[in-house]
């Protein structure tokens, strides 16, 4: 099968790590063994895509074995079960998930998943979109509902509770009481999830962008209520039930005053990673305000909802660019640069 992997180092150049990723030109296009699943409920998947996040090679995780295969998002075919398993997945069924922080693997054509790692592909979604989905989308369901405590969407759907909603006659009161929710970095990756996953949960949704003219459109579309640019939060403060952040930096520090007392900031951002200790140090915290940056675990309970929400067309997907698995060295670089296109990078094999 094919398989990207990452080679190491020259014997007389330094050993590749996070402080000195390797080069795309270490990511090599191999033909390896097929793997054979084994554990007690693992699935062999047949993947048909994959996708590429910026900045994967600096990324602790490539370096933990040589010659690793990168990769956690992935939508495509049950090829085989592994004996004893008590899954209802089948060979042959369309799948769609997210492989575990320290476990790579999908940019291949074959790669080894737990049953809690897949959950069956929308049919409405091709699989470049299917494959685009999971990360970032759990990445925003866990913040929203998970770590901000939000209730998630009810299996009515939005469209059932905005329908409830028109019936009764105190319908503007009832917007009134809705929690407000502010995203930051709204047209970004997980942005827009966050945006359309608080929507649909029937929050009163504020979409910071850098552009109004570019993005506000657009926002609006995926169901945010207001959309503004960083300026125009000014005399926000202390309105929103809950904060998170894809931006960092200057954004993030700014967000502490948005958040109500009581109320709940979250950082989706990589490299705020420690900003709650930090941001103490500086006298930014503010006490009353539960305050964290997390790593998405993801799961197939999520997985399924989110399946849900696409398959009910309440939750869309979005690729920015597609590249076959060779090209993968030149999409490595465009994911890792500045780039136009809305959503995520994906290699389909």
């Amino acid at each position: 099968m094919q398989a990207i992997r990452v080679h190491p180092a020259p014997p007389s150049a330094t050993p590749y790590s996070p402080t000195n990723p390797a080069p795309t030109t270490a990511l090599h296009n191999d033909q390896i063994p097929i793997p054979t699943p084994t554990a007690p409920n693992q699935l062999l998947i047949h993947i048909k895509a994959t996708t590429i996040i910026r900045d994967m090679l600096t990324w602790p995780e490539t370096y933990d074995q040589p010659y690793a295969i990168p990769g956690h998002d992935f939508s495509g075919t049950v090829a085989s079960v592994s004996p004893g398993s008590t899954t209802t997945f089948k060979p042959g069924t369309a799948v769609f998930g997210m492989t575990a922080a320290d476990r790579g693997s999908t940019w291949a054509s074959y790669a080894l998943v737990t049953t809690d790692e897949v959950a069956p592909k929308p049919a409405d979604l091709g699989w470049e979109e299917a494959a685009a989905l999971p990360l970032s989308a759990q990445t925003a369901y866990e913040a929203l509902f998970v770590h901000a405590g939000l209730p998630p969407p009810g299996l009515g759907g939005r469209a059932q509770m905005e329908a409830q909603h028109r019936q009764e006659q105190d319908y503007q009161h009832a917007r009134q009481l809705k929690q407000r929710v502010l995203v930051t970095g709204a047209a970004g990756g997980v942005g827009i999830f966050l945006v359309q996953l608080a929507a649909c949960a029937g929050m009163h949704v504020v979409a910071a962008s850098g552009s109004v003219v570019r993005n506000g459109e657009f926002l609006t579309d995926l169901g945010a209520d207001e959309v503004v640019e960083y300026a125009d939060l000014e005399g926000q403060e202390g309105r929103f039930d809950v904060v998170v952040d894809s931006v960092g930096g200057e954004v993030l520090e700014r967000c502490w005053g948005f958040v109500k007392e009581g109320g709940v900031l979250v950082s989706v951002d990589s490299a705020s990673f420690d900003f709650v200790e930090a941001h103490a140090k500086r006298g930014l915290r503010r006490d009353g305000i539960k305050a964290l940056f997390f790593v998405v675990e993801g799961s197939g309970e999520i997985l399924r909802a989110l399946s849900e929400l696409a398959a009910r067309g309440e939750l869309r997907s979005f690729v920015a660019a597609s590249f076959e698995i060779d090209r993968v060295q030149e999409a490595y670089e465009y994911a890792s640069g500045r780039f136009e296109g809305r959503g995520k990078v994906v290699l389909t094999v």
